[in-house]
């Protein structure tokens, strides 16, 4: 046996011991500085709270009840499975509708920063890569606790760009998971919380950022340890979906995590508890609604995953458990120019980037869908290395229907019109995409965005980007990336083109997805007047339904060319356009095309029967409606097996000989 080491039986012992001192600490006043006799703070409670422990509420009187931040701040929590639990306040209610209606969480208990005293994050004031430095603070510090939920809180700092008590230029968080060598918070849990938002539903008072957590590094900087398996929003398979949502506003960056495993769902950041009013840090107002300036400072976005990003989920999972209410309702972002930012989610330091899902997001758009955000940069940067994304659906059948993110760009146009896209290579739907990255884009509904992936003009590496993009997925990049409707031929019934053709050794199955095409976004693009993008900028507003390139119902077997029957489609009188959808053999891994030309899809009403005449032997069909060309089609009998092809005519009339003494005729297109 090694020195230090101790049998399985004493480690389990000591376990349990620790486990049964667990207990239910009950604060039952708001001073922290004097409580008296009986009476328990939350200073108190969390100076003396263990593994295990819950921290619950009984105030007396009717509340809300601000609770001011002791001068230091709060006593950082070291320890595992701690519950602060808001709700425990008798009159506190948790939210009880679902993602797309208002907020209706009663918050009873505000943790009150707006006096200044914060919590030091400065854990390691001699190392500088310990993620934290002399100048971050926080409303709650975690560090190394496992599994520390904080639920049905209200929590106010000093805005952005506002000086606090502690000096010029400090960075106040709501809550800060922080980690060393020794150990790192795993699993936390924050959900049901009010960030920069009181109870009352619009006062608001945010911190510069609301939930962080930064990796910790070595003196050398090696030796990476990051804060993992944090959740903010719904928990997976929770029960309660609605109870969880939080409300996060007023905040330069809400959310920033440096791990694997973040789960960010059921939450609206930057837009208050009604769902379809948005709060944009870069245009600050004061309680008038008076534009305010607020010193030197950058709204930087609404998520920020950095160092890591494995296994990131931002909205749906998709895994047929309270999907529809894992979505998250998002601010619009506007540019650096504008004290903004250059995108809404940002990937930065991706290691290396795996099962990445952005899904069922409204971003951009109030939980109406009517209500439009202000707007006018990229909505995921999609950046780092060979990181792979899916943005949308993943088409397997479950909760397919709300796993596309609802995205709306460019919005107020007085704000960002067509006369300001000057620079075709600055028009882009990932703005920092790395030519070797992998990013599945289905399923969503999109308005007046830029191109997807990126402008064809260049990108970074200049005009060959696409082309190296596409190169390990396609046989011949070179010869173009977009695939192509045929105009001609495409009609209501047909859906005829081609698609650039797959390496299938490693991508060996080709699905077309049909969309009714955006067309805000085609004449706006088109206004701008730039030759790199004719059609403007075409997208998917709403999915229609995929095919797969010679799979069943292709009438092409040709490799590359596809004609699909889509009568069955509603397609009547819409813009149509298609992407490509290149699936690996890995089934999860899909890689997206550019959007193709957009092709339109004219109405004409369901072919009628008109008069039916016999001439000197022959008969006479004449008809109404329908798309030229057409196929009649006769049967001497009802129970003959197959309809015969009499012609194909581009006519509404035909003549045919009267060879039976009876026959049927249908028409087709």
């Amino acid at each position: 046996m090694k020195p230090n080491s101790f049998p399985c039986w004493v480690l389990g012992l000591s376990a349990a011991a620790f486990l049964a001192q667990a207990a239910t600490i009950t604060v039952n006043t708001i001073d922290n500085v004097s409580p008296g006799a009986g009476k328990t703070s939350l200073l108190m409670a969390l100076n003396s709270v263990h593994d295990g422990d819950q921290i619950q509420f009984n105030l007396p009187g009717t509340g809300p009840f601000f609770i001011q931040n002791p001068a230091g701040g709060y006593p950082l929590i070291t320890n595992n499975n701690v519950t602060i639990d808001g709700y425990s306040q008798p009159g506190a209610a948790p939210n009880s509708n679902g993602i797309l209606a208002p907020n209706s969480a009663k918050l009873m208990i505000v943790l009150d920063a707006r006096n200044g005293n914060f919590t030091s994050m400065n854990l390691w004031p001699d190392d500088n890569n310990a993620g934290y430095g002399d100048s971050e603070y926080a409303i709650l510090g975690v560090v190394r606790g496992t599994n520390v939920t904080v639920r049905g809180l209200s929590l106010l700092g000093v805005p952005p760009g506002f000086d606090n008590n502690q000096g010029t230029g400090n960075n106040d968080y709501g809550i800060a998971f922080g980690c060393d060598d020794q150990g790192t918070p795993t699993g936390g849990h924050i959900n049901g919380c009010w960030f920069g938002v009181a109870p009352d539903g619009h006062t608001l008072s945010g911190s510069t950022y609301a939930v962080t957590g930064f990796r910790w590094r070595d003196a050398n900087g090696q030796n990476q340890v990051t804060v993992d398996n944090v959740t903010i929003g719904v928990g997976k398979s929770s029960t309660n979906a609605p109870a969880e949502f939080n409300v996060i506003v007023q905040t330069a960056i809400p959310i920033i995590i440096e791990g694997n495993g973040t789960r960010i769902s059921g939450n609206f950041i930057g837009v208050l508890p009604d769902g379809v009013t948005e709060y944009n840090v870069a245009f600050p107002t004061d309680s008038g609604g008076n534009l305010i300036w607020t010193g030197d400072f950058q709204y930087e976005g609404a998520i920020e995953i950095g160092r890591a990003g494995n296994n990131t989920v931002i909205g749906t999972d998709g895994d047929g458990v309270n999907d529809a209410n894992e979505r998250n309702v998002i601010v619009g972002t506007v540019p650096a120019s504008m004290n903004g930012y250059d995108h809404t989610i940002e990937f930065y330091g991706n290691n290396p980037g795996t099962n990445i899902v952005i899904a069922g997001n409204y971003i951009g758009v109030g939980i109406d869908g009517t209500t439009y955000f202000t707007n006018g940069v990229p909505a995921i940067n999609a950046s780092s290395g060979s990181a792979q994304y899916r943005i949308g659906s993943n088409f397997d059948g479950i909760s397919d229907g709300v796993e596309g993110n609802f995205i709306v760009n460019n919005w107020p146009p007085s704000l960002f019109p067509a006369s300001g896209f000057t620079d075709a290579s600055t028009l882009n739907f990932y703005d920092e995409v790395s030519v070797n990255g992998i990013i599945s884009l289905r399923g969503n509904s999109l308005i007046d965005n830029f191109p997807a992936p990126v402008s064809p003009d260049k990108m970074n590496g200049g005009d060959n980007f696409l082309t190296d993009f596409y190169m390990p997925v396609l046989l011949d990049s070179t010869q173009g990336v977009n695939p192509v409707l045929d105009t001609n031929n495409t009609t209501a019934s047909r859906l005829v083109g081609t698609v650039p053709l797959a390496d299938t050794n490693g991508w060996p199955t080709t699905v077309i997805d049909l969309y009714a095409a955006d067309t805000v976004g085609i004449t706006n693009g088109q206004a701008a007047g730039l030759t790199d993008l004719p059609f403007g900028f075409v997208q998917g507003r709403t999915y229609i339904g995929s095919f797969a390139d010679n799979g069943p119902g292709d009438r092409d077997n040709r490799p590359g060319y596809f004609d699909f029957d889509i009568s069955a489609l509603d397609t009547k009188g819409s813009l149509i356009t298609i992407t490509a959808n290149y699936v690996s053999t890995n089934a999860a891994v899909v890689m997206t095309s550019p959007f193709s030309n957009p092709a339109t899809i004219v109405y004409s009403p369901q072919i009628q029967f008109g008069p039916v005449t016999l001439s000197n032997g022959n008969v006479v069909l004449t008809w109404t409606g329908g798309t030229s060309p057409f196929t009649v089609q006769l049967k001497a009998s009802l129970n003959d097996a197959a309809w015969q092809t009499a012609t194909n005519t581009p006519n509404r009339t035909v003549t045919l000989p009267m060879t039976n003494p009876s026959a049927f005729f249908r028409i087709k297109q």
